[in-house]
């Protein structure tokens, strides 16, 4: 007789797949390795949000070989998220925490934040600064294009 999967079996499972799903979107080549640059990206696609300094913790410390390397392989990325996601480390913030975080910024509560103060914010504040790469990702995604600023409550919605 098959023996029954237990909550966490079936939990790992499905969670395994949406980690190697992820990771397949980045490893171009198929060689199972993706660049520790990319593993931030894997890292926010499954909801998983550390700061900087815990990414480079992680990077260095627990995803690489023994070897350092600027590359990651996917056992070692699947056996971190694992336990990150079932401990529920670093999960995203709660909406209302964010809206309130962006209108700290919005002292005139208007509804949005201009994009060039964001920018400023973002490359000069915080333990580590925003890369240009990631500047330009958040710009592609929470700037409205026609006036330059970022509509703070449609941007969490979104």
């Amino acid at each position: 007789m098959a023996m029954k999967k237990t909550e966490e079996q079936e939990w790992e499972l499905h969670t395994e797949k949406k980690i190697q799903e992820a990771f397949r979107l980045y490893d171009k080549d198929n060689k199972g390795t993706v660049s520790e640059d990319e593993v931030q990206y894997i890292m926010r696609y499954l909801n998983v949000y550390p700061t900087e300094m815990a990414m480079v913790n992680l990077i260095k410390q627990e995803m690489q070989d023994d070897e350092p390397t600027t590359y990651v392989t996917y056992d070692r990325l699947k056996t971190v998220m694992l336990r990150l996601l079932k401990t529920k480390e670093w999960e995203p913030d709660a909406e209302d925490i964010l809206i309130q975080a962006f209108k700290t910024l919005d002292t005139d509560n208007l509804g949005y934040i201009e994009w060039d103060k964001i920018k400023d914010i973002l490359t000069t504040k915080g333990e580590a600064p925003f890369r240009n790469a990631e500047i330009d990702a958040f710009q592609r995604v929470a700037v409205d294009m026609e006036t330059g600023r970022v509509y703070y409550e449609d941007y969490i919605a979104a």
